[in-house]
């Protein structure tokens, strides 16, 4: 129901970025900032902070293929585009009827450098209590259809956060929630071993949501949103590191994860970031991220 909006302010603001390999943007109460640029071999990643503190680290984004180079270097900025969304919207069920979608939006187009050339973009809205972001691929010449093995999101964190986990498995999320620094997570453990013998799910692998609480009671939250036509990830963990990176649910029988034709999009990845608990259950983020209500009239 998000078509009856009360208030719908949208400004984009276009930039030429040619030579600019650095961007930002900050959430509408300037607490939230994301930075993004290319590294030396002009990978593309992102920094999350709050309050000016890192919160998530640099982090790199990229694809594998079949049949394919993989698509995570070589890039360039072809342009950045910024703008600023504000709206109340009414959802037709729960116990909040008003819901508030206000947010900063950064887009920056990319290009190979070298043959084939292929184009897409990385979509980033920063709210007051969280980020999307997610991989848009528009039409192309050089680009028709893609079979993707692997989609590389990172999620590099900045301490040993207490961590609230179940195992990656496969088809059943009625695991119990286990409470363990994100150093001690062993899934493998935890997990049915004959389930994840039937998938590309590494062992050492957590299902989404997964929540992580800091030593000065900042709340993390890391999940999805519009998954459709696409599939589902869990996170590979690495306890080393202290790290996070996508990892897509695939079958043992197919040697890709998800087959797309161009133009398409990915769902939404989501880190909703709080000071407390009650501030986590409360935030909307995921739900303004999922596509509006499609069926129309609901009064019903």
């Amino acid at each position: 129901m998000k078509k009856l909006s009360l208030l719908c302010i949208s400004i984009l603001v276009f930039y030429s970025c040619q030579k600019k390999e650095e961007s930002e943007i900050f959430s509408p109460n300037n607490k939230l900032k994301i930075e993004f640029g290319l590294h030396k071999n002009k990978a593309p990643f992102y920094v999350v902070k709050r309050n000016n503190e890192i919160v998530i680290d640099t982090s790199y984004l990229g694809f594998e293929f079949k049949g394919a180079k993989a698509l995570k270097s070589d890039l360039s900025v072809l342009n950045v585009e910024k703008s600023t969304f504000n709206e109340t919207w009414k959802m037709p069920w729960g116990e909040q009827e008003n819901v508030l979608n206000n947010y900063n939006k950064l887009r920056v187009s990319l290009r190979e450098t070298i043959a084939p050339n292929r184009k897409f973009s990385i979509v980033f809205k920063v709210y007051n209590d969280g980020v999307g972001f997610r991989y848009e691929f528009p039409k192309q010449e050089n680009l028709k259809e893609v079979y993707i093995t692997e989609e590389h999101t990172e999620f590099n964190l900045t301490e040993d956060y207490k961590t609230f986990w179940i195992p990656g498995d496969w088809d059943i999320y009625e695991h119990l929630y286990n409470t363990t620094p994100l150093s001690k997570i062993d899934a493998l453990s935890k997990a049915n071993h004959s389930n994840l013998a039937q998938t590309s799910i590494p062992n050492n692998a957590v299902n989404t949501p997964v929540t992580l609480v800091g030593k000065n009671g900042l709340h993390l939250s890391f999940h999805e949103a519009a998954l459709v036509d696409y599939s589902g990830m869990t996170l590979g963990v690495d306890t080393e590191n202290l790290n996070f990176k996508s990892v897509l649910v695939g079958s043992k029988n197919n040697d890709y994860k998800v087959k797309r034709m161009v133009p398409f999009h990915t769902p939404w990845r989501t880190i909703q970031i709080t000071e407390n608990a009650p501030d986590l259950i409360s935030s909307k983020l995921i739900v303004n991220l999922n596509e509006p209500n499609k069926l129309g009239d609901v009064s019903w």
